[in-house]
């Protein structure tokens, strides 16, 4: 199996484009990391589903990915890259084969991969493809994270039947009263699938003052 060597990537649960790496992300230097070639398919399968590699791959790639960390040498134990040639990602699996991160990688560095993989054979791997990934695609990182927070927010108030907090929020969103726990609570999470706007943004920052300053 073919080594990738000296790269940077950033690991998440989410796959995010290199340009919306935060300084706070955990950015580890590998110093090689198994490189594959597979169908365009599998690839998309890969970024667009949950997806359980067979315990059989995973005895190929077990701990022969090294990252340096304080100038030592560590393992991440099930780590790979996966291209088709077009596009790279890299993931970390767990011991059952499910991924778990992702990664994109530099612009520079992904020519480098692509260039290589245009020398590899596809390897056809056994996979399982499960649910879907639920991503979307015109959102950006923080864009992401604000519907997330929001709807962390209102599920815990929904859940501790904090009408008081709800009401605020749904007057602050629709400018007009409700009093229906369940009516406000779908609303709002109703409103979340919507493109996002000035309206979630103030909502967002509303929820952020709750807890700074006690609740609503």
């Amino acid at each position: 199996m073919t080594y990738a060597y000296d790269l940077i990537l950033n690991f998440n649960s989410e796959l995010y484009e290199f340009f919306e790496w935060r300084r706070d992300d955990e950015i580890i230097h590998i110093k090689r990391i198994n490189l594959i070639r597979v169908s365009s398919q599998c690839f998309n399968d890969i970024i667009n589903y949950h997806v359980k590699l067979k315990d059989d791959f995973l005895l190929n790639i077990f701990n022969r990915c090294e990252y340096y960390q304080n100038k030592l040498l560590k393992n991440i134990p099930y780590a790979l890259l996966v291209t088709d040639a077009y596009r790279a990602v890299g993931i970390i699996l767990d011991m059952y084969g499910n991924i778990l991160k992702y990664s994109s990688l530099l612009l520079d560095e992904e020519e480098d991969i692509l260039e290589l993989s245009n020398r590899l054979a596809i390897i056809n791997i056994d996979y399982e493809k499960k649910k879907h990934r639920p991503i979307n695609v015109f959102l950006t990182r923080y864009e992401s994270n604000i519907i997330k927070y929001i709807k962390k927010d209102l599920m815990h108030c929904y859940q501790e039947k904090d009408l008081n907090k709800l009401k605020f929020l749904y007057y602050e969103y629709f400018n007009k009263q409700c009093d229906s726990l369940d009516v406000i609570y779908h609303s709002l999470m109703k409103e979340l699938s919507n493109e996002i706007s000035l309206q979630h943004h103030h909502l967002y920052q509303l929820i952020k003052l709750s807890y700074s300053h006690g609740k609503v």
